[in-house]
């Protein structure tokens, strides 16, 4: 995506930019690519496209994979918990549950303890997914380190960490 809203622009009937401008809209262009904003986003996108593409052979669709990636390593939390736990909207996640409850992939059960609340487990269907699945995660992974080495992939993830850390205190 172009980061050209970022980029000064001299008015078309002024001519073409001094090569000074043309020089500083570059500069400006560069370092908004280098930005870990930008680098963070990009890397998501295709972080995405290409799960995306191992997944879909299979039917699941990306937000059903984050939804099970969750509960399989724990199960019976809230919308409200589960949604705290992928750090996305309540609302966003109940189209999700809707499509994977009709898939017969989760299971919702009125909370004992609290009425108001739902709880939501994998079915037996939902955990069969994960021996199946799980691998083209890792490979997906492996792919996006390759040429990395342990320590380097560990401190990305330790800077990764913090960097969430810092925008959610």
């Amino acid at each position: 995506m172009p980061m050209s809203s970022a980029v000064p622009r001299r008015s078309a009937d002024r001519g073409p930019a001094p090569r000074q401008d043309r020089d500083t809209e570059v500069s400006v262009e560069m370092r908004a690519r280098q930005s870990v904003g930008y680098l963070a986003r990009y890397a998501y996108r295709a972080f995405a496209k290409a799960l995306a593409s191992e997944l879909a052979p299979h039917g699941i669709p990306s937000g059903h994979w984050s939804v099970l990636r969750v509960l399989w390593e724990e199960e019976g939390m809230s919308q409200v918990e589960l949604a705290d736990r992928m750090r996305v909207e309540k609302a966003s996640l109940t189209g999700v549950l809707d499509a994977m409850e009709r898939r017969a992939l989760i299971v919702r059960t009125r909370n004992a303890e609290d009425r108001r609340k739902v709880n939501i487990t994998l079915s037996p269907q939902g955990h069969a997914l994960k021996q199946r699945l799980l691998p083209f995660g890792l490979k997906i992974n492996r792919k996006a380190t390759r040429g990395m080495s342990a320590k380097e992939v560990d401190e990305l993830r330790r800077s990764l960490a913090r960097l969430i850390e810092n925008l959610e205190s």
